[in-house]
C-alpha cells in the first residue's frame, strides 16, 4: 500500500489538467487492493481471499471558494507537483462530495476521488 499525504502547500503545486489549483487545503492518497472472498458451498466463512486490482482513492479538502466545473467530468487527470518530481493521477472520477460548514471557521468541501493508475515522474525541466 502506498500512501501520499499533503497537509502544507507552500511548495505543492496541483493540476486538473492543465489548469493550476487553488484553495487545497489538505491532499491525500491510498493505494489498495480490492479482495474478494473465495467460499465453499454451504460455509459461512471464507476459504481464502483473492486480491484484485488496485484502487487509488485520494481526499481532497479545498475552500469553498474553489470552481467547481473542473471536477464534473470523470476521466480526468489530478497532478502533483513537489519540487522535481511530479505524480500524475489518471482516469481520476469524483465519487463522492460532503460541505463542511462550522461555526467560526471557513467553509470547506471534501471530496473523495478514484483514480485508475499513478505514475511518479522526474519534471520535464529538471536538472
Amino acid at each position: 500500500m502506498t500512501d501520499l499525504r499533503i497537509t502544507r502547500s507552500r511548495d505543492i503545486e496541483l493540476y486538473i489538467g492543465d489548469e493550476q489549483l487553488y484553495g487545497v487545503t489538505e491532499l491525500s492518497a491510498k493505494e489498495r487492493y480490492e479482495s474478494y472472498p473465495i467460499r465453499e458451498y454451504l460455509s459461512g466463512e471464507p476459504f481464502t481471499t483473492v486480491n484484485g486490482k488496485t484502487v487509488i482513492e485520494i481526499r481532497m479538502t479545498v475552500l469553498s471558494l474553489f470552481r467547481y466545473a473542473v471536477l464534473e467530468e470523470s476521466g480526468f487527470d489530478l497532478s502533483v507537483v513537489d519540487g522535481e518530481t511530479v505524480y500524475c493521477y489518471e482516469g481520476c472520477t469524483v465519487v463522492g462530495h460532503d460541505r463542511g460548514i462550522k461555526a467560526g471557521k471557513l467553509v470547506v468541501d471534501e471530496y473523495l476521488i478514484t483514480a485508475e493508475h499513478m505514475r511518479k515522474q522526474v519534471a520535464e525541466n529538471a536538472g
